[in-house]
């Protein structure tokens, strides 16, 4: 008989509106050896009181002053009791097998560092979009983040080891920089059963984010990245391609705003001249169509 016990740790910021369904499908699981950390962020709205009336001892909140979620993260990750650590996002939903796969996942693999369970997108009201199918995530990493925070799950003396940068100003990559660094040291197992589910609204960071923010926290990313021997080592000869999906991710999101048209033309160029081609890829397309219409 297999017992392993994880922890879930759920960084919130004014999130209240949204972190009782987050809670509440977690702990609608099928597998029931497990806690849930909230670490609220410095919330100024009613975020206590809704994760405190569960009332369940499962749940277990905790609040600090606001540091952006890496820090929360790693607050977090000090207090889990568990063997394995499943940072959850505050706006998401767990589906009830989220728990009963990671376990299955944590037997077939004999107990990987790092592994990644699959989820879908909910795009709009009962319309799910399945958004990645993984391979080999370690390779695949170098074409975009495809990761969702709420499908990994890494032991905790790991993560301990291995933090979330705590730099502000890179809040919204810091779980990407983070899969970089896991992924030059360990294989990232990986599971294409779906037990998440990614819930778009307007109030997402990644929605809301300021173009000049946008472009300081990529290029502190690239810094970061290319300033770490471990990554380095293992992706240098990729170098090329991961600034060509940065500079291209800022050429997409500004073309998106449809204002700045000249600023995601001039990382559209960045990102050709890095990597080619880059022109034959999905995004290139989207960039020109976003340009032109």
């Amino acid at each position: 008989m297999h017992n392993i016990f994880f922890s879930i740790v759920i960084p919130t910021y004014n999130r209240a509106k949204f972190i009782d369904k987050a809670i509440a499908s977690l702990l609608n699981q099928k597998y029931e050896d497990f806690e849930v950390i909230v670490v609220d962020d410095g919330s100024t709205d009613n975020t206590e009181e809704v994760v405190k009336s569960f009332n369940n001892n499962k749940v277990k909140y905790y609040k600090k002053e606001n540091q952006e979620r890496g820090a929360a993260r790693n607050y977090g990750a000090k207090l889990a009791k568990g063997e394995y650590i499943n940072f959850f996002d505050s706006d998401d939903i767990a589906y009830d097998n989220h728990l009963q796969v990671a376990l299955e996942t944590v037997i077939s693999n004999e107990k990987p560092d790092v592994f990644a369970l699959n989820y879908d997108l909910l795009v709009s009201e009962n319309k799910y979009k399945n958004v990645v199918k993984f391979k080999d995530i370690n390779k695949q990493l170098i074409n975009k983040n495809l990761l969702s925070c709420n499908g990994v799950f890494v032991k905790k003396e790991v993560a301990i080891q291995n933090p979330f940068s705590e730099i502000r100003e890179l809040s919204a990559s810091e779980d990407y920089l983070l899969w970089f660094l896991l992924a030059s040291q360990f294989e990232i197992v990986s599971n294409n059963i779906i037990t998440s589910t990614i819930v778009e609204h307007t109030n997402r960071s990644v929605v809301t984010m300021e173009v000049d923010k946008l472009i300081i926290r990529k290029e502190i990313f690239l810094r970061e990245v290319f300033s770490n021997k471990l990554i380095l080592a293992f992706y240098s000869k990729y170098s090329n391609r991961i600034k060509s999906q940065v500079f291209s991710y800022i050429a997409l999101h500004v073309s998106l705003t449809k204002r700045n048209r000249s600023i995601s033309i001039k990382y559209l160029f960045k990102a050709l001249l890095q990597y080619p081609f880059f022109v034959f890829s999905k995004r290139f397309f989207a960039i020109i169509k976003h340009l032109i219409f």
